[in-house]
């Protein structure tokens, strides 16, 4: 016979508190809650996230990686039919359950909780089958971590801190591997490197001054390694597709980095954007309107919200998206110029609004999915002249994916860079996608020769 279904935990509806199985109020910093981080985001933005977190003395455990065992713990779960990012968290989220969590925890799960005509937008519906499926007691499947719940309940602080993180995160990436390819001495300097990343990620449990801080002082012992090559002679790939390429991307990049080849792995600040971008954008669409310039106005947005004729709901959730939007735009500027005096950063920030707008000249901003933003980057980067190859990775159900290798098959062809479409259907990569990136390394090798 089978067990009684147990009460599923929540959080409140303020989200600053827990309510455990047996009805009670469990505070988010009492020693049986454990926050978990099962999306599978580079290292240094996982732990720079957990660092603020335990900032305020919130327990912390990450456990979010994209491998075949985590993808075939998945399938006890999921049916095959669910996105890559879906199997991937569930898997993270099975394995800690049974490999990691207390007896007596009280477990949250951060995850993706927010509507969209995406797969995501019927996550909330697949948790609440997977909750009843496992009837674990003091589980909380799908916290999320953005607007709709106020930034685990924290406000604009906690906000401008995952900002931090993720801007951060995304830049110490960049670094590494520009570092694997040019350190004279490889071992020493990776050594070098992981040393003073660690101080930069456990200054950041004190705020965002001593981050500030610390990489202030990392970008000046970086700028003292001995590179064997100038950075500018050597050949850059851009890995791009959406927030998919942060759970496929590390054979592709391995491969890169072997051959000498930086390969820069699309920001996830960039995905997180687009999150953040959706009341803005669908606001926007709801007054039939889809030009970006239009969209981002503030004058229009403050209007909107004194409008009694308007949803003012609506116009204040945009209004709100549009600020963060630039806050985040700020705090991938401000890190990236500070950062930059190491000698191992070559990109350059690209704002939300930059991206978008160059994607909505090709894909409508409509249906609000990521295909804008695919197109957008691609764009955006052939005109910035960093990169000497593209490399764009969708998985294979994936429509905005799909949707976007569609549109830059034709573009692609009027461009001197060279580009491959990869279809993943999960971390590894194929004897024949081995081929198509043999041709985009030696051709990105001459592009960037003959720019000396």
């Amino acid at each position: 016979m089978d067990s009684p279904l147990v009460r599923q935990s929540r959080l409140s509806d303020d989200y600053t508190f827990a309510i455990d199985s047996d009805g009670n109020r469990v505070e988010l910093d009492d020693p049986r809650v454990v926050h978990v981080w099962p999306i599978g985001t580079n290292t240094y933005i996982s732990r720079l996230i957990g660092a603020f977190f335990k900032k305020r003395g919130w327990k912390f455990r990450i456990n979010g990686t994209t491998t075949p065992e985590v993808l075939r713990y998945a399938r006890e779960l999921c049916s095959g039919r669910e996105c890559l990012p879906c199997a991937s968290i569930t898997g993270s989220t099975y394995t800690d359950l049974i490999k990691n969590r207390g007896e007596d925890e009280i477990s949250i799960y951060y995850n993706l909780d927010q509507d969209g005509s995406c797969q995501y937008g019927a996550w909330p519906v697949v948790w609440e089958t997977f909750a009843r499926r496992l009837n674990v007691k003091n589980v909380i499947y799908l916290a999320g971590l953005g607007m709709k719940n106020n930034y685990a309940g924290q406000g604009a602080l906690f906000a401008s801190e995952l900002a931090s993180a993720i801007s951060v995160g995304d830049l110490l990436d960049e670094a590494r591997n520009t570092l694997y390819c040019l350190a004279v001495d490889e071992n020493s300097a990776l050594k070098k490197f992981d040393d003073e990343t660690d101080r930069i990620i456990n200054s950041a449990e004190q705020g965002k001054m001593a981050l500030a801080a610390a990489i202030k002082n990392w970008a000046r012992i970086m700028s003292k390694i001995p590179l064997k090559c100038s950075l500018d002679r050597t050949p850059r790939v851009l890995l791009f597709g959406g927030l998919n390429v942060t759970f496929v991307h590390e054979p592709i990049t391995r491969f890169f980095l072997e051959r000498g080849i930086i390969a820069k792995v699309v920001d996830f600040g960039e995905g997180v954007t687009w999150l953040t971008s959706e009341p803005l954008i669908r606001y926007g669409f709801k007054r039939g309107i889809l030009s970006p310039e239009k969209i981002f106005s503030i004058p229009s947005l403050v209007l909107s919200i004194v409008n009694p004729w308007n949803d003012r709901r609506a116009a204040f959730e945009a209004l709100k998206s549009r600020v963060l939007l630039s806050g985040f735009d700020f705090y991938a500027k401000r890190y990236r110029n500070i950062m930059k005096k190491s000698g191992l950063l070559y990109d350059i920030a690209a704002p939300f609004y930059a991206i978008l707008k160059e994607g909505s000249k090709i894909a409508s901003l409509a249906g609000y999915t990521e295909t804008p933003i695919t197109v957008g980057r691609f764009v955006h980067s052939v005109n910035g002249g960093i990169f000497d190859g593209l490399v764009n990775i969708g998985c294979f159900n994936c429509q905005p994916a799909m949707n976007s290798q569609a549109l830059l098959r034709s573009l692609s062809g009027t461009i001197d860079i060279p580009y491959a479409a990869i279809d993943c259907e999960g971390p590894w990569i194929s004897a024949n996608q081995h081929r198509l990136l043999d041709a985009v390394a030696i051709q990105s090798k001459r592009v960037r020769a003959d720019k000396y």
